[in-house]
């Protein structure tokens, strides 16, 4: 990657290669999967800053504004010929060298302006360029060719198939795309897939050509994808869904087809009208662009692994994330967005836009959760362990999956504060605005004071440009009759020395139904900050609970329950290993979830009970393998998990259950460690072989991989929730 000039690699989306699975071993391993995954990536985010970053340089010289390609694959030698002609406006004046970069497969034949051959050099994946003829815009026409006899994370040429990224196989400096032209030569029973309108395609008995063209401005030219596909197609009106996907996912293909539709119709509907002349969905192997990615937007198409096909994750399925992926069609392939910015107005749009979608349909799944999200309890425990880091910062999200969540979460704060409307008007007018134009924070903070009519400054600066989120307590609570009704007061503090200022619901829950008010704690118009600020609610009849922010619709500490769904988030961690019986048998079950949650980021070490130090049980992360008569750790450990064994046998919802293939599997806060966890995996014979995996609760009870019965464990968090006496 550092040969091709890539400054900065995007989050949990994007790369580290891995050989890819035989098709026999995706059933077996797509439960083991979900470490490897959290949600979907924002690669298109990845792909576009990694253009427009260059291109908004200062001290550029050109930037390139169009490419005309003739791009010959021959994939049974694993090589890529190529005729690309590069249209180019120079900035500054006198300039005396044209620097581009080239993957250093290809090696350049020639170069030629105005129809005369020019010199150039090339070292490794430096092109250089000075004999050309001065005007302020130049044409160059270059001829390369290489063989891709090694895959990078992005790209690979093989006998099947081709994924290619532009920024791989084309001259590539600071750019402002205008216009592009691909003419892609392939084997003739391959399907083709780019950017673009496709204007023809010829066939012979060997081969076929694919002609796409498009004529607007775009931030990244994305990627190029051929090989053997399964197609199906249903028609818009105002332009094509196609999907290409491998035979044995094509059942899938017309649900995915139908939904996709429905998105697009809705966001053309909410923002602006989908601007590229056909969409496509394209099914790849789950080595594209790294284990921690999902799926991968490119301009017009959308690149989804075949993970999302196979997993039971619901989480994670084809459907569940689709309505993300297709709005980054518009955010940022439309409204190109600043690098700083794409966790806010890239991710956090794209996430918030699928819950608007999801919302009127009546689709709402985990995934759209604020109160249930998997991530939420994660990102709450790196704030509290001072890891979180602000929104508006260039990093890398492949190490902070959580900040997906805070982004949508502002979003939601936002609409909160606003209003339905005006916030789905904010959307609309950032898009037609901005609509094939750079965008910024600052634009979509214009917008949004201009349509609320007041300064939302400290909206902004407080949640996107500082780390951590506030934390806030009811108390003193008091329900006293008043003539027919009865008077509910009450306080609510925001606790601790940060300054945060939100508007919070306050609701006194009834028997039938709910009596909500709303109050400000913070920084008033005035400058005044007051974090102690009091309430009162006047209902029929007398409240059962007074609660604070009864749709956690606000971003703020809480206490929650350890869930399995903790896991989604790598960390470090130990996995300890009894030795006392069948230590075999957990070894191997504990190398089996080591390989794969390392595959997704986790930093694992694994040690027998014997070895086991306090330091050890200090981890962030602490899993126990073995029964308590398996395992000494888990002997000591016992008593601090809410379920446990008697001889062999568990006791669940006081019904005593034995069978030699069950296995509990349960988590609760780590005693040994704020704001860690402890796991304990305890099969109850050699029969049973459970895997780790991100169940939506605190424990479960599994025969093989079927689920018998699960739990959350019961929180209380009083300074949330007041009941009333």
């Amino acid at each position: 990657m550092n040969n091709i000039g890539i400054r900065l690699i995007f989050e949990s989306e994007i790369l580290n290669p891995c050989p890819p699975s035989a098709k026999a071993d995706f059933g077996r391993r797509a439960k083991s999967k979900i470490f490897q995954r959290w949600f979907i990536v924002w690669i298109a985010s990845f792909c576009f800053l990694l253009s427009l970053s260059a291109a908004e340089s200062r001290d550029s010289t050109f930037e390139i504004l169009s490419h005309k390609a003739r791009i010959k694959l021959n994939p049974y030698l694993s090589q890529i010929t190529c005729d690309d002609t590069i249209t180019l406006r120079l900035i500054m004046p006198s300039v005396e060298e044209i620097v581009l970069k080239l993957f250093p497969v290809f090696t350049v034949e020639q170069i030629r302006s105005k129809g005369k051959e020019i010199g150039y050099s090339q070292k490794k994946e430096i092109l250089s360029i000075k004999e050309f003829e001065y005007d302020s815009i130049i044409t160059f026409a270059i001829r390369y060719s290489g063989r891709f006899q090694n895959r990078t994370e992005f790209t690979e040429l093989t006998a099947e198939h081709a994924i290619l990224r532009s920024e791989e196989i084309l001259p590539i400096g600071p750019s402002a795309f205008q216009f592009v032209r691909l003419t892609i030569s392939v084997p003739s029973n391959w399907e083709t897939i780019a950017v673009g309108r496709l204007l023809s395609k010829d066939s012979t008995t060997e081969s076929a050509i694919f002609v796409f063209e498009f004529d607007k401005p775009l931030p990244t030219l994305g990627w190029i994808c051929a090989g053997k596909f399964w197609r199906k197609d249903v028609q818009h009106q105002d332009y094509s869904v196609s999907a290409f996907l491998y035979e044995d996912d094509s059942s899938s293909a017309e649900s995915i087809l139908l939904r996709s539709r429905d998105v697009l119709s809705f966001y053309s509907e909410k923002f602006i009208p989908y601007r590229f002349p056909g969409f496509s969905i394209v099914e790849v192997d789950n080595w594209v662009a790294g284990n921690n990615v999902l799926a991968i937007a490119s301009p017009s198409f959308i690149m989804v692994k075949k993970d999302a096909f196979t997993t039971i994750d619901r989480f994670n399925q084809i459907q569940s994330i689709l309505a993300h992926e297709i709005a980054h069609q518009w955010w940022p392939l439309s409204i190109f967005i600043q690098e700083e910015d794409a966790a806010f107005l890239s991710e956090g749009m794209c996430e918030y836009s699928s819950h608007i979608f999801n919302e009127t349909f009546g689709t709402m799944t985990q995934r759209d959760s604020l109160r249930d999200h998997p991530l939420l309890r994660p990102l709450l425990l790196r704030v509290q362990q001072g890891k979180d880091v602000p929104l508006r910062k260039k990093a890398d999200l492949r190490a902070t999956p959580t900040q997906y969540l805070k982004a949508g979460y502002v979003h939601n704060m936002l609409r909160q504060m606003m209003g339905k409307d005006k916030f789905l008007e904010l959307y609309h007018e950032f898009a037609v605005r901005y609509n094939e134009k750079r965008a910024s924070l600052e634009d979509f903070q214009y917008l949004a004071e201009k349509i609320y009519g007041q300064s939302l400054s400290w909206f902004f600066d407080q949640w996107l440009t500082k780390k951590g989120v506030p934390r806030l307590r009811i108390y003193n609570v008091k329900s006293i009759p008043k003539e027919n009704n009865w008077l509910t007061r009450g306080r609510v503090r925001m606790v601790g020395y940060e300054q945060y200022s939100t508007f919070v619901d306050v609701a006194a829950e009834l028997p039938n139904g709910e009596a909500t008010t709303r109050i400000f704690v913070g920084t008033d118009s005035l400058g005044k900050y007051l974090n102690d600020v009091p309430f009162e609610i006047i209902t029929s009849e007398k409240p059962k609970r007074v609660c604070l922010d009864p749709l956690f619709n606000i971003l703020k500490v809480q206490k929650l329950p350890a869930k399995l769904t903790d896991l989604r988030e790598p960390a470090d961690g130990i996995m300890i290993v009894g030795t006392i019986q069948h230590y075999e048998q957990l070894l191997q079950l504990a190398q089996r979830d080591s390989k794969e949650m390392e595959k997704g980021g986790w930093a694992i070490r694994i040690k027998p009970d014997t070895s086991v130090s306090l330091f050890d049980l200090q981890s962030d992360r602490v899993i126990i393998y073995g029964k308590d008569s398996e395992n000494r750790i888990a002997a000591e450990q016992k008593t601090k998990f809410p379920l446990g064994f008697i001889n062999d046998s568990i006791m669940v919802k006081g019904e005593m259950l034995y069978d030699s293939s069950l296995a509990l599997i349960q988590i609760i806060d780590n005693p040994f460690a704020a704001q860690g966890m402890m796991i304990w995996i305890a099969p109850l014979s050699e029969n049973s072989v459970p895997e780790l995996f991100p169940y939506d609760a605190s424990w479960i009870l599994l025969k093989g991989k079927e689920e018998i019965s699960s739990g959350t464990w019961e929180v209380k968090d009083e300074d949330l929730v007041v009941e009333i006496k």
